[in-house]
């Protein structure tokens, strides 16, 4: 079965480059290219890709993410930027690929299939952040040491108790009548404010504070 992709470029010059690219790639399937996390929200649930090719100009990193993690879509990210790579390690993702921009078409051809396989590929340049210490988890602050820029928003609480609950980011939305987008936003959101780098994380670090009922 061919490897199902779709391209998130927001200029039509590297959507039509990376298309041309992958496209020589007899096993990749080349559904579409999307400018944005806009156009890929409406088109990801009826295509269904295996591995979304993204091109990181526009800062959408985390939305693109967020629009994944529900998914079995892995992610191949094409970045200058290493903050990508640190995203994409700390990601709940299948698989992800991190690659430069300058990458070859037979190394992101390459990319799509390993990340479809569910496996993790890092640009060699970066192989130095392999042996790098993490960096430090930020300190956990109980909820009356919280600075206020911190705090949970009444809806992020709202979701986070819903978390708890075990329903996933479609049924949140449904039950508070809010887009799916909009939940997705919610949980990144509530991650970084709790530092957690996954729902369980989240709602036990929530639980240790006092914003959520188990």
């Amino acid at each position: 079965m061919p490897v199902r992709v779709l391209i998130v470029a927001p200029y039509a010059a590297v959507r039509a480059g990376l298309h041309a690219l992958l496209g020589e790639a007899e096993d990749l399937l080349l559904l579409g290219a999307v400018s944005g996390s806009e156009e890929m929200e409406r088109v990801l649930p009826a295509l269904e890709p295996d591995v979304v090719v993204y091109d990181d100009n526009a800062g959408e990193a985390a939305r693109i993410l967020a629009m994944l993690e529900d998914t079995d879509s892995g992610l191949v990210m094409l970045s200058d930027d290493d903050s990508g790579y640190r995203r994409l390690a700390t990601s709940p993702l299948r698989g992800w690929a991190y690659l430069r921009k300058e990458a070859e078409g037979q190394e992101i051809s390459g990319a799509a299939r390993a990340v479809a396989a569910g496996l993790l590929v890092l640009d060699r340049s970066l192989s130095g952040l392999l042996t790098a210490a993490p960096p430090a988890a930020p300190a956990q602050r109980s909820t009356v040491d919280r600075p206020a820029e911190e705090a949970l928003t009444h809806r992020e609480q709202q979701v986070l108790q819903l978390v708890a609950l075990g329903l996933p980011n479609k049924q949140i939305a449904a039950r508070l009548s809010i887009s799916l987008s909009t939940v997705k936003f919610h949980v990144a959101s509530l991650l970084a404010k709790l530092g957690a780098s996954s729902r369980t994380e989240a709602v036990t670090t929530g639980a240790s504070q006092g914003l959520v009922s188990l």
